[in-house]
């Protein structure tokens, strides 16, 4: 008896275990079969029947295994019916889908950003303070800085006063950049204008948006430009520097660099820009020129002379430049020399260059002084005869005190 009833028992359990696992089969089935042909709808573009549907899944508790395939399609679809006034849309409604979709499709969630941002943007005119961090969101998760979204977050801040710190540097950031990529639309500097109010606001501002955003190129760009303006040319060059380092390749940057260099006396970094600079634009008389000068303080009156006759011949014959490559060779022999020989031979190597000069230049301040000056240093024909050359020799200037001059003197 007692095996006829645990036979019982035993019979009931698998008819029912059997009417469970049945029920929740054709569940699972219908779900699947329901979420084939939202998948069908919307493929086809049959977006108002996808949505209807969707909006039945969305409560399905069996949804959430779907989750990385539902929402991009569920938000496809909303995209495509949200202008259709029948559903009625609210914002409520977009704003608690897309923390929906970012919960349960976090993987997808930095598109959630931006389509939440659009749809309460575009069709329901929702101001800057609701759909900035929307898109910032986006763009912070992607990685990427949309042009379009910049310029969408900019006039929708042009309209509002905005006292938060961290969003005004945020906004600054995004202002310079299109400034610096559209400096002819004057909005962009008017923006910047309004978001610092003064000149010092506006130094006060950059500076901080430098220790949060040290990368950002063109705040450095702009920070450096205002230091310039204010002829603080030791701090200028922070950022100076650090921009050509980044960009080696940036005309801009190398000048400005050069030119506060220049004005704090950093001859190193000031050379290292104008060779730079003579790389990029070889055609640049003033870059060989200014080298020239900065070797020369160097005492390298090789390199001096190199890039004085470079100057001279990327212009196409310029009598300053010859003019300052004959002082070179003045200066030299007033330094090292007691008038012997080789000493005169320097002075006629800066008399002709002189010559030369006032053919292109006569009337140029100083030239007709020197040359009047160290006449009579020049070497003459019994000087020649004595050492052993004649008319047509070439002399190599010898001495300690010259073994850096290459060029020879032609006895005339």
């Amino acid at each position: 008896m007692r095996v006829v009833k645990q036979f019982r028992l035993s019979s009931w359990l698998i008819f029912w275990f059997f009417v469970i696992f049945s029920s929740y089969g054709k569940a699972a089935d219908s779900l699947a079969t329901k979420y084939d042909l939202f998948s069908k709808y919307v493929e086809i573009g049959q977006y108002d029947s996808a949505y209807i549907l969707g909006t039945e899944l969305r409560s399905h508790p069996g949804i959430k295994e779907y989750s990385v395939w539902f929402y991009p399609k569920y938000t496809e679809t909303l995209l495509k019916v949200i202008g259709d006034t029948t559903f009625e849309f609210t914002p409520k409604y977009i704003k608690s889908y897309f923390e929906e979709a970012k919960l349960k499709d976090p993987h997808n969630s930095q598109s959630y950003f931006f389509y939440e941002a659009f749809i309460l943007d575009k069709y329901f005119k929702e101001g800057f303070a609701e759909v900035y961090p929307l898109y910032d969101a986006f763009m912070k998760l992607s990685g990427l800085t949309d042009e379009w979204i910049l310029r969408r977050i900019s006039d929708l801040s042009s309209l509002v006063a905005i006292k938060d710190t961290a969003t005004i540097l945020s906004l600054l950031d995004i202002y310079t950049e299109l400034l610096e990529k559209y400096p002819n639309e004057e909005k962009w500097g008017d923006y910047i204008a309004d978001l610092a109010g003064t000149p010092e606001g506006l130094l006060y501002l950059r500076r901080k948006l430098n220790i949060l955003k040290p990368e950002s190129s063109s705040n450095n760009w702009a920070l450096a430009s205002l230091l310039l303006e204010k002829e603080e040319y030791n701090e200028a060059m922070i950022y100076l520097a650090r921009l050509v380092s980044e960009n080696p390749d940036t005309v801009k940057y190398l000048k400005a660099m050069v030119f506060s260099a220049e004005k704090t006396n950093y001859d190193e970094k000031a050379l290292e820009g104008y060779l730079r600079l003579i790389k990029l634009e070889p055609s640049v008389k003033e870059y060989y020129f200014n080298a020239a000068v900065l070797f020369e303080k160097k005492d390298n009156y090789a390199a001096a002379i190199k890039y004085f006759t470079k100057a001279s011949e990327v212009a196409g014959g310029w009598g300053k430049a010859i003019f300052y490559s004959g002082l070179v060779y003045e200066n030299s022999a007033r330094s090292c020399g007691t008038l012997g020989f080789y000493d005169k031979c320097v002075y006629e190597l800066a008399y002709e260059k002189y010559l030369n000069a006032s053919g292109y230049d006569p009337e140029m301040p100083g030239l007709q002084e020197r040359i009047s000056q160290i006449e009579k240093y020049l070497p003459d024909t019994k000087d020649f005869e004595k050492n052993g050359y004649k008319p047509g020799d070439s002399v190599k200037i010898n001495g300690s005190c010259y073994i850096w001059i290459e060029e020879l003197l032609k006895v005339q």
